[in-house]
């Protein structure tokens, strides 16, 4: 054999096992763009997903996907998770696993996954298929190919360009539809458009993308599903369970909500005798609303079904009566039943809740809601009811479901209005603490702490019902107080806490006989912002507050005053910050007066950075020290 055929074979053996590796290697790691791997913690490295339409209620989804996961930030990506009941199934399912050199290493088919019954078993049919991939490495590379099958269709799949700390090498979603069935999309984030194509048949949509560089998340913004680039795909006629409806307005996808609740009003004549007898001897509406409200609250539990007709079909009031629990559209319909048993009219309101959800877009209907509230309207304010919670104040929603669109079901069909709008007068948070203070700085603590709106829910839940562990470090983490070595906590009412704690030490240092002792015994801003720089979403508090302190330190006769912080007056667009300090001589008493308030819950992301300097100060100011010297 000559030199050149040997040089020539050498080379194609080369050759080969190059191409070959290249071919088995293809989910390197090594493989990705520099600029994918920026700000990214997942790669979505091929995505195709097929939406087919076959009918009015029938319809598949196939779905391929590459993601490499580069480090433990992105874990949640290694959870496969999906649900089957009558009108949806998980026909088919592979995983296979890669490694950061693009190596199979694992293969699981639909058969190891986890299966148990969904919602405790509430759904008869329905199913939650999961498994969490596990690794101790990083990065890791998944391949998912599985398919879904629809039995009916109320809600098109949406396509997810892109989340959090996710780059995307290529992705495609492709949607097929008969012709005389259409779909509607509205694009979020994103100026993406499909490439339509039609026969006298079918329409065809695909949306394509690559090549696109990491999102940085934005701690405290809107909604996941709200914030990142997606496609939202909305049918035009659909049909579930036989119902069949029209989406192409709130009014008529109101008329087919009330079509499948119109035979569940259907209380008893004994139960409505009953209910009359609540309120015999009130005369106000809103008395008797009330009362009724009370009634439900004291006797009735919820319980959670959200797959299937289920999770849009209310349960007969008559089964809720002799039941005692439901869920929340059970729990509004029998509200609404006993109402409408004592001549009062109220609606059902659909609604997607959550603290940070933004309103449903007015222009674009689309089953976005996950939840039933009650509304009964008046001459000047309507009154909304939450059914489902046993603590809420009457007329009081919270941020689960304030200020925001609320699709009222009506005789009309439905109507979009809007929720109030809480108040910071509404969510209240005062505490009176007198504290007497030894000569070594230690002493003796007694707080009483009166809530209301969403304090009063927190209280309710980490202080009356915990265990003592559990309430010390709910006061200790969440709240901000200093650590007792010994406390008792009482609850009078659901709106009052009284603390008595024993403290070691509540100075904060000492420096020679001067003890530095901090304004209050608990912070009352204990959070720090996130980062303003380049801020563009919109930023969401919990809820607005107001929140007030009085805090009196009784000295010790071994101790005198040196000296006090200055007052402060600190505002803002959304709110202030004051604290005062005082000293009486001859009770030897220091008195600190503290009051925040935020007016509102949801900040722009243009005045995102003068709040964050606004709640630094208030929270620096806890730092200020009153001096205390040892005689």
């Amino acid at each position: 054999m000559n030199k050149l055929k040997l040089v020539l074979i050498i080379v194609a053996i080369v050759s080969y096992k190059s191409n070959s590796n290249a071919q088995l290697n293809k989910f390197s790691v090594q493989n990705i763009s520099s600029n994918l791997l920026q700000k990214a913690s997942v790669i979505k490295r091929e995505e195709s997903i097929l939406f087919e339409v076959k009918s009015i209620n029938k319809a598949s989804c196939n779905v391929h996907k590459v993601i490499t996961v580069i480090n433990e930030a992105a874990k949640d990506e290694l959870v496969f998770y999906e649900f089957s009941d009558k009108f949806r199934s998980l026909v088919d399912v592979s995983i296979e696993v890669f490694d950061a050199t693009g190596n199979s290493k694992k293969k699981y088919y639909k058969s190891d996954l986890t299966k148990q019954a969904a919602e405790n078993g509430l759904v008869p049919d329905g199913k939650i298929y999961f498994i969490t991939i596990p690794t101790i490495t990083y990065p890791i590379t998944l391949k998912l190919d599985y398919e879904i099958k629809y039995n009916g269709l109320l809600s098109y799949p949406m396509y997810e360009i892109q989340s959090s700390a996710e780059s995307v090498e290529q992705s495609s979603f492709t949607a097929i539809v008969p012709t005389n069935l259409d779909l509607r999309f509205v694009a979020k984030n994103t100026n993406l458009l499909p490439i339509i194509i039609q026969t006298e048949k079918t329409k065809t949509y695909e949306w394509k993308i690559e090549n696109k560089e990491a999102l940085a998340f934005e701690e405290g913004s809107v909604s996941r599903e709200s914030r990142y680039p997606q496609i939202i795909i909305a049918p035009n006629k659909f049909e579930l369970d036989g119902y069949e409806g029209d989406m192409t307005s709130w009014k008529n996808f109101g008329n087919w909500y009330a079509s499948l609740a119109k035979d569940a009003l259907n209380l008893s004549e004994e139960s409505k005798a009953n209910i009359n007898n609540l309120i015999k001897n009130v005369t106000t509406e809103k008395d008797k609303i009330k009362i009724i409200y009370s009634y439900l609250q004291n006797n009735f539990r919820y319980v959670s079904i959200q797959l299937g007709i289920g999770g849009f079909k209310p349960f007969e009031a008559n089964f809720v009566d002799k039941k005692k629990y439901g869920d929340c559209k059970a729990l509004s319909n029998y509200m609404q039943a006993c109402l409408a048993a004592v001549g009062i009219k109220s609606y059902q309101a659909l609604i997607n809740a959550g603290y940070n959800q933004e309103s449903v877009n007015g222009n674009f209907t689309v089953n976005k809601f996950n939840h039933v509230i009650l509304c009964v309207p008046q001459t000047k304010d309507s009154i909304w009811l939450e059914c489902t919670s046993t603590t809420n104040d009457f007329g009081e929603l919270g941020n689960f479901t304030e200020n925001r669109n609320a699709l009222l079901i009506t005789e009309d069909g439905g109507k979009l209005v809007a929720t109030p709008k809480s108040k910071a007068t509404t969510n209240t948070f005062t505490n009176t603490t007198t504290v007497q203070l030894n000569d070594n700085g230690n002493g003796y603590a007694q707080s009483i702490i009166k809530v209301g709106g969403e304090y009063k829910q927190d209280f309710i839940h980490y202080v009356s019902t915990q265990k003592k562990d559990d309430q010390k470090k709910y006061l200790i983490e969440q709240l901000g107080f200093l650590d007792s070595y010994n406390f008792d906590i009482e609850t009078p009412n659901t709106a009052t806490t009284k603390l008595s704690l024993d403290i070691e030490k509540l100075y904060d240092f000492s420096v020679g006989k001067k003890l530095f002792i901090h304004p209050r015994i608990y912070k009352i801003w204990s959070a720090i912002l996130p980062t303003a720089s380049n801020r563009t979403k919109d930023f969401y508090f919990e809820h607005p507050f107001l929140k007030t302190d009085t805090t009196v330190y009784i000295l010790s006769n071994g101790l005198s005053i040196e000296s006090l912080p200055k007052s402060k007056n600190i505002n803002f667009d959304f709110g202030s910050f004051n604290v005062n300090y005082s000293y009486d001589e001859k009770e030897r008493k220091i008195t600190t007066t503290a009051q925040l308030i935020l007016e509102q819950y949801k900040i722009p992301a243009l005045k995102f950075a003068s709040t964050k300097q606004f709640f630094d100060e208030v929270f620096n100011e806890y730092a200020d020290k009153i001096v205390l010297k040892k005689l």
